[in-house]
């Protein structure tokens, strides 16, 4: 084996790598395994001679290419996006942008104003910050609280940070549809759905009780205090770093 041979290894390999985690830490994982199932039958089919199968299975096969690209598109531009900055590790909050935060989410608490904040990690939310209003600006605890301001145009919707800023808000976040769990409110609702389909620690505050929860992989947490919050989220701040 010569040093090309273990470079063309390594560069497979850490392709391999970065695609699998493209794909396990979005909502492709299901797909994938389900396109598993299909290469399987098509090759038996094709090992056992079956010709119309194993023709209909190739056929369909190319439209299933184009069909996933296109199903995929921001999973995949987000993915292109992190590797052309050179950052294919998570987003992270860092220490002040936690600060500006619980500060906020503390202060709406008090206030009995609902939030819906979802800080993005590996997983692109593109498609659900095009929905909303694009804000690109830094995280500060008087941004968040205006933005969910009673009467505002955004304070409906769910906000998206992405690092230390705030990249949208108002935007449209997918809701759970576990029967256990309609009791709950939209937001809460649309907290867990948004933590079911990506890794974002979603924060949601009751505008009806002044409560702290997070979502994150489809677990939403008792409720939190300030100091709690902040703990967990210094967590995420450790892991980005």
């Amino acid at each position: 084996m010569t040093w090309r041979d273990v470079l063309d290894i390594l560069a497979v390999s850490t392709v391999l790598y970065y695609l699998y985690r493209l794909v396990a830490e979005t909502r492709a994982l299901n797909l994938v395994r389900g396109l598993l199932v299909y290469l399987s039958v098509w090759f038996l089919a094709d090992q056992l001679e079956f010709r119309a199968l194993a023709w209909l299975l190739g056929n369909a096969a190319t439209l299933g290419v184009f069909a996933l690209i296109v199903v995929f598109q921001p999973e995949l531009r987000g993915f292109l996006e992190r590797l052309g900055r050179g950052r294919l590790r998570e987003n992270g909050i860092d220490e002040k942008g936690v600060h500006e935060l619980v500060r906020a989410v503390e202060r709406m608490a008090a206030r009995r104003l609902g939030a819906l904040i979802a800080i993005e990690r590996r997983t692109p939310l593109g498609e659900y910050a095009v929905t909303g209003e694009v804000v690109d600006a830094r995280v500060s605890a008087r941004l968040l609280e205006t933005i969910f301001t009673v009467g505002t145009p955004l304070h409906d919707g769910g906000t998206i940070l992405r690092g230390p800023r705030v990249v949208a808000a108002g935007c449209v976040f997918p809701l759970s549809e576990r029967e256990d769990l309609r009791y709950l409110g939209t937001r809460h609702r649309a907290a867990l759905g948004l933590s079911e389909v990506s890794d974002a620690i979603v924060i949601v505050v009751s505008e009806e009780r002044g409560t702290i929860r997070v979502a994150e992989r489809g677990v939403l947490s008792a409720n939190l205090t300030p100091s709690e919050l902040r703990g967990r989220l210094e967590e995420v701040f450790r892991e980005s770093t």
